[in-house]
C-alpha cells in the first residue's frame, strides 16, 4: 500500500471508530501517524542504508515502535500533551495492519526473532513502486479507494474552503455535514 491507501483508509476507519465512541480526535496526528513508518523507514532502508537493510520496512514497522510511541504518549499525557503521540501511535498501528505485517513476524516482532531485517531485491526502487502500483491489484485498489475517501472527506468537510482548511491545519478538527447533520470531531482542549 502506498500514500493514498494508507491515509484514506486510516482516516475512514478512525473517523468511524471515534464517531461511534463519541470521542475527540486530532486528525492531524492520525494522518501523520498513518504514514510515519514509511516516512522514517523508506529513506533509511531503501536509500540511505540500502546496503545494510535492503528493506523499507524496518524499525518503525514494528510493535516496538508502537510501544515507544504509546510510552511517550503516556509520559507526555502526565504533562497534558500526550494525545498527539497516542494518535500518532493509532495511525501507525493502522499502517502496520494495512501492510499485512502479521505475515512478516520477523519484522513485526523485531527484535524477538533476531536483530536482522529481511532483505529485498528491488532493483530500481522507484520503478518497482510504479510497476507494483499498476500491476498489483493489492496496491492499485487501496490507492484508488483511499483517494476516493480523501476526496469525499475534502468535499464533505469543505476543506476546499480556505477557512475550513485553516481550521483543520491549526486544530485537527474536521467539521462536516453528513446527511444534513453537523458532525464535528474535535481535539480536547
Amino acid at each position: 500500500m502506498l500514500l493514498f491507501g494508507h491515509i484514506g483508509l486510516t482516516l475512514a476507519i478512525v473517523f468511524l471508530i471515534f464517531m461511534f465512541l463519541k470521542e475527540d480526535v486530532d486528525f492531524r496526528f492520525v494522518l501523520i501517524g498513518s504514514m510515519l513508518p514509511d516516512i522514517i523507514d523508506k529513506p533509511i532502508g531503501n536509500f540511505l542504508f540500502f546496503d545494510v537493510f535492503g528493506n523499507g520496512r524496518i524499525f518503525c514497522h514494528t510493535l516496538l515502535f508502537i510501544a515507544v510511541l504509546v510510552g511517550i504518549g503516556i509520559i507526555a499525557n502526565r504533562f497534558g500533551k500526550g494525545l498527539g503521540f497516542q494518535f500518532l501511535a493509532l495511525g501507525a498501528i493502522f499502517h502496520i495492519a494495512e501492510d499485512y505485517l502479521w505475515l512478516h513476524p520477523e519484522t513485526l516482532f523485531w527484535p524477538l526473532f533476531g536483530w536482522e531485517f529481511p532483505k529485498h531485491e528491488y532493483g530500481n526502487y522507484v520503478m518497482y513502486l510504479l510497476q507494483n502500483l499498476f500491476t498489483n491489484m493489492d496496491t492499485f485498489v487501496p490507492e484508488v479507494v483511499g483517494l476516493l475517501i480523501l476526496g469525499i472527506f475534502a468535499y464533505q468537510c469543505r476543506l476546499y474552503r480556505p477557512d475550513e482548511l485553516k481550521e483543520f491545519i491549526f486544530t485537527g478538527k474536521l467539521s462536516s455535514v453528513w446527511k444534513g447533520k453537523n458532525v464535528a470531531i474535535t481535539p480536547r482542549a
